[in-house]
C-alpha cells in the first residue's frame, strides 16, 4: 500500500496538520532509514517491529506502540524489519502541546502508559489491516482530547502560525508589533504556548523547506534557494543543512535522487495543499 495522506475534521485543522498511512515490507538491504528533522510533532501507532537510535552508530531501543516526539535537532535512524504498518498524525506544536502536553525538549513520549485503552485499539485495528477504522478511531480520541483540552489562541500560536506560513522567514520582532506586544513578552508567551521557542521552530520550518524542494529538484540551485527562504547566503543554507541532518544539500540531493524521489513524487499524489487550518485560525484572530 503506496503512502497515504488524510486532512482531519475542521475542528482539528488549527492543531492537526494531517494524518498519514503506510504499509511496506522490509526485505534485506532495506531495512534501515534515516528520518530527519521535521517541523511537525509525530504522533505514530505502529503494527510491526522497528528499532531507533543515533545515525552514527550505537545501540537501538525499540519504538513503542504509540509514541509522540519531534522537532529535534538530530537525525534519527530506524531499522524495520519485515511487514511493517504505521498510522500517523503531524501536529502542529502547539497542538501536541494542548492536547497531550508535549514540550520541546522531552524524550518521545510513550503513550501506552497514559492512554492504554485508546492505544490498543488502534493497534489492533492495524494489526487487521483496517486503516479506515483505525484512522476514525484515532480522530475520535483527538476530538474528544479537543473538546476536554483545546483553548482559546493566543498571541504565541498566532505568531507560531505566521512562523509556518512565511516558512519561517517572519521575524519575532515584527510579529510582536503586529500583535501589539512586546519581543521578550512574545517569546515567554511564545514557549508556553506553543512549547519551543520562535528561532527553533524558524530553523526547522527553513529546514524541511529546503529538504521538501530538494527531494522534488535535486538539480535546484542553492543561492536562490537560500535568498528566496531568507538565509543570508549559500553557506548559510549549507551549515544550516549540515548541522541538522549531518550531510550537505548537495550529498542530501544525489542521496535522494537515488533512493527517495520516486517514492516522495509519490507521497505527493494527492496530498493536501498549503498550511490547513493555519489561515483559519489567522482569519479568527483577525
Amino acid at each position: 500500500m503506496p503512502f497515504q495522506k488524510f486532512l482531519p475534521d475542521p475542528r482539528l485543522r488549527p492543531l492537526v496538520r494531517v494524518y498519514w498511512q503506510m504499509e511496506e515490507v522490509h526485505h534485506a538491504g532495506q531495512e534501515e532509514h534515516r528520518f530527519l528533522p521535521e517541523r511537525s510533532v509525530r504522533l505514530t501507532f505502529l503494527a510491526g517491529s522497528s528499532w531507533r537510535g543515533a545515525v552514527d552508530g550505537g545501540d537501538l531501543e525499540p519504538l513503542p506502540q504509540a509514541a509522540l516526539g519531534g522537532l529535534t535537532l538530530q537525525p534519527q535512524r530506524v531499522v524495520s524489519v519485515g511487514l511493517t504498518r504505521v498510522l500517523g498524525a503531524e501536529l502542529y506544536p502547539w497542538g501536541a502541546r494542548q492536547l497531550l502536553g508535549w514540550h520541546a525538549g522531552v524524550a518521545d513520549l510513550d503513550l501506552a502508559e497514559q492512554y492504554g485503552a485508546d492505544v490498543r485499539a488502534i493497534c489492533a485495528l492495524l494489526h487487521l489491516e483496517r486503516w479506515e477504522e483505525a484512522r476514525q478511531t484515532l480522530e475520535a480520541w483527538l476530538l474528544r482530547l479537543w473538546a476536554e483540552r483545546a483553548v482559546e489562541t493566543g498571541k504565541g500560536v498566532r505568531a507560531g502560525a505566521q512562523l509556518y506560513i512565511s516558512l519561517g522567514s517572519a521575524r519575532l520582532g515584527t510579529l510582536a508589533e503586529e500583535l501589539n506586544i512586546s519581543p521578550r513578552q512574545l517569546e515567554r508567551q511564545f514557549v508556553r504556548e506553543v512549547g519551543v521557542n520562535a528561532k527553533t521552530l524558524a530553523r526547522l520550518i527553513r529546514f524541511e523547506e529546503v529538504h521538501n524542494r530538494l527531494l522534488l529538484d535535486p538539480s535546484l540551485p542553492l543561492a536562490p534557494l537560500a535568498h528566496d527562504l531568507g538565509f543570508s547566503d549559500q553557506a548559510h543554507l549549507t551549515r544550516e543543512f549540515r548541522a541538522l541532518s549531518q550531510m550537505t544539500p548537495r550529498t542530501f540531493a544525489q542521496w535522494a535522487e537515488k533512493r527517495w524521489r520516486p517514492v516522495w513524487e509519490r507521497e505527493l499524489e494527492g496530498a493536501p495543499v498549503g498550511v490547513p487550518g493555519l489561515e483559519l485560525m489567522q482569519d479568527r484572530a483577525d
